[in-house]
């Protein structure tokens, strides 16, 4: 039987969502996507129309007799729609598939909203940005830094964060660290993290994530946080 069309809300440039159609292009999942841009107003309020329990926020998915939202939740859906894919670990153990998704918290809850607390109010032109608040902006820098030390010293030893094969943590802990490497993560910082780096190219070179043709954009020298 063929694998059921799902519709992807959300847009490209989010990386929730971007996670969501790594994952689904892995476990061979088609998608049609909504544009829904909700800091721009984009589609937003017959989203929640649609989508209430969403408060506004992506990715969602509707197939046939299902509405779901919040990310991680979404993503283990089609994880166990397609075991074969074994994004919940190799072993499909418990153990594996429970340390699959402590990575995933850690990257969905702690790692990417640290980050947007150091380049969130630095992004140049956004619309409705975050209050500016220098002193707020260098402790999310100095917590994003710590975490990421941290995550560097994890990924000293593996090739990939569970097991023997990618799972839903190395796609949801690439494509945030991805955040970083667009708007604060440096050229510098990049050679001091090799671990990080080696793993993040590992994932984007991946034939689910080529196959997206997205442009993962690196920057050079981190936006300062001026007073």
């Amino acid at each position: 039987m063929a694998t059921p069309k799902f519709v992807l809300y959300g847009y490209d440039d989010n990386p929730r969502t971007l996670i969501v159609k790594i994952v689904a292009a892995s476990a061979g999942i088609s998608l049609k996507q909504s544009l829904v841009v909700p800091r721009m107003g984009v589609n937003k309020t017959s989203y929640m129309e649609r989508f209430p329990l969403s408060q506004g926020k992506i990715p969602a998915i509707q197939g046939p007799g299902i509405m779901l939202t919040e990310t991680i939740a979404i993503c283990h859906y089609f994880a166990k729609i397609q075991p074969e894919a074994h994004l919940l670990g190799s072993s499909e153990s418990l153990d594996q598939e429970a340390l699959v998704l402590s990575f995933v918290s850690f990257a969905n809850q702690e790692l990417l909203q640290t980050l947007a607390r150091w380049f969130l109010p630095l992004i140049p032109g956004l619309k409705d940005p975050a209050p500016y608040d220098y002193d707020a902006i260098e402790k999310g820098k100095q917590d994003s830094i710590r975490l990421l030390n941290t995550l560097e010293g994890v990924l000293s030893d593996k090739k990939w964060l569970v097991g023997d094969v990618p799972t839903l943590a190395d796609i949801f802990v690439a494509v945030v660290v991805s955040r970083g490497l667009q708007w604060v993560l440096g050229r510098e910082w990049r050679v001091t993290h090799p671990s990080i780096m080696r793993h993040f190219e590992a994932v984007t070179s991946l034939d689910a994530v080529t196959g997206l043709n997205h442009n993962f954009k690196l920057i050079e020298v981190e936006i300062p946080n001026k007073r």
